[in-house]
């Protein structure tokens, strides 16, 4: 039986204020994803990294909300702050997972146009075709 008690309380208390704080960050990062998905910014692979980073955070955050909800005894006030950061946190990650799989096909992409564009440079150069 997992004890419930004022420890959780603060616990959840702390986190509620800063997965609050975190949602507002992760809401203007997902938007930077956002962009990058659909070509209105440049995507990298070093950018995807990020994304899965910030990804596997948020669903850090989210099973530790899941341990708290848990901990805190039914109808506790909080369990309502922390549900409704669970529902944000759970909306970011699947929006982040949906910009990143955008994002592979975008740097894929690039990746064969540099590579195409290096090929048809050096054939030119072979061919004298190039100062």
């Amino acid at each position: 039986m997992i004890a419930r008690g004022s420890n959780d309380e603060a616990e959840a208390r702390r986190h509620i204020a800063l997965w609050q704080g975190m949602i507002g960050h992760w809401n203007k990062v997902a938007d930077e994803y956002r962009e990058a998905a659909r070509g209105r910014a440049s995507v990298s692979s070093l950018l995807l990294d990020e994304a899965d980073r910030t990804r596997r955070q948020i669903l850090e955050a989210m099973d530790h909300s899941d341990r708290l909800i848990d901990n805190l005894a039914p109808g506790h006030e909080m369990r309502r702050d922390l549900l409704q950061i669970a529902s944000a946190l759970e909306a970011l990650s699947e929006s982040i997972a949906i910009s990143a799989d955008q994002m592979g096909p975008r740097i894929e992409a690039g990746q064969n146009v540099a590579g195409l564009k290096y090929l048809l440079s050096a054939l030119k150069r072979d061919a004298g075709l190039e100062a």
